[in-house]
């Protein structure tokens, strides 16, 4: 049985640690970059004659240095400080060298929790799944996503297209056969910055909802995300938690640890969920996402409801805007009035991605 009070206690006090820690971690990288920096200023006021040959090979690794300057500012992973200080020094690197293997599989799984803040642009999303589950028989289910710059208007003011609930705290835990509702919203990007970003979205449910996102590197390969929803949608008034720790071992392999918490004012209580992603690169047209996850919830009685473990090889193939995937998993399923059903189950999905981003 879930003991809610407590577990909940128990994250609260994990992130108290969590983010005492990072703070220390950035104190120490500040004053190491300070030393260095330092360092190399004293190094360069020393000073030999040099010939006219070795003058025109430093202008030209000068060139080729202002080459690769302005590649990486055009990166969407290029983080920019906000100040001189060594503190917001520390971050943008950190936060740029951690975005690249990150954003990358983010890009290539269609997840929305990197490519929401760092890129504004047009995505189309059609895919098809064709699902065999063992105690079940054959699902099919088509879905399109979409968000779109309106023409005309600020690029801040997007429209949003969805038909598999990604919006949803636990969207990484749903199945394909899971049912969502189609909805179609405007969201307006109030705030995007290096650490933190926060929108606005209406939809014709009708449904309001106000989103903050606050991002924050421990280290150079561990990142650290909080994402805080409030929404009124007709009479019922929710909030939504998601924290996130991504751990980057090289780049080939990223480790994502979710967990969301959700209340709403429908009395089902409190839901929480929680997943371990492992990805892995092949090649920039192949890829493997490793998940485990389980949801729980306290009303009208504490149950799992839902777990699951499993993996997708997903490959990109034909073209650049085609591509399938392939999921064998094993899952638990439980309603309040049934029977719990284990058994496997196997998706194979056809994708056409569109984007201009």
């Amino acid at each position: 049985m879930i003991n809610v009070v407590s577990f909940t206690g128990y994250i609260f006090d994990s992130m108290i640690r969590l983010w005492i820690t990072s703070t220390l971690t950035i104190a120490l990288l500040s004053a190491f970059i300070s030393t260095a920096s330092a360092s190399d200023n004293s190094n360069q006021a020393i000073t030999d004659p040099i010939s006219v040959d070795v003058d025109l090979d430093d202008n030209a690794k000068n060139q080729k240095e202002d080459i690769s300057q302005n590649e990486l500012e055009s990166s969407p992973c290029y983080s920019r400080s906000q100040s001189d200080a060594t503190i917001d020094k520390t971050f943008a690197y950190l936060n740029t060298k951690f975005c690249q293997p990150a954003i990358w599989f983010d890009s290539f799984f269609v997840d929305d929790r990197i490519e929401d803040d760092a890129r504004a642009g047009t995505i189309i999303r059609w895919y098809n799944d064709f699902s065999f589950y063992e105690k079940e028989d054959f699902k099919y289910r088509a879905n399109i996503n979409a968000r779109l710059n309106l023409p005309g208007v600020s690029k801040k003011l997007k429209l949003i297209l969805d038909s598999t609930g990604e919006d949803d705290p636990f969207s990484f835990i749903r199945s394909p056969d899971d049912n969502n509702d189609r909805d179609i919203s405007l969201r307006y990007d109030w705030l995007v910055k290096n650490r933190s970003s926060f929108n606005i979205k209406a939809s014709f449910k009708p449904k309001i909802e106000a989103r903050y996102r606050y991002t924050y590197p421990i280290s150079e390969n561990t990142i650290t995300r909080l994402t805080q929803k409030l929404y009124q949608e007709k009479n019922v008034t929710g909030e939504s938690t998601e924290f996130d720790i991504e751990h980057s071992f090289n780049e080939e392999f990223l480790l994502r640890w979710s967990a969301a918490f959700q209340y709403e004012t429908r009395d089902n209580g409190w839901e929480l969920g929680s997943g371990l992603q492992l990805y892995q690169y092949i090649s920039d047209k192949q890829a493997i996402s490793y998940q485990a996850h389980i949801h729980g919830v306290d009303k009208p009685y504490h149950y799992i409801d839902s777990a699951k473990i499993g993996f997708t090889y997903r490959q990109n193939f034909a073209r650049d805007w085609l591509f399938f995937a392939i999921t064998p998993e094993y899952t638990w399923t439980k309603d309040d009035d049934s029977e719990r059903i284990n058994q496997m189950a196997v998706t194979f999905t056809v994708e056409f991605l569109f984007k201009n981003i």
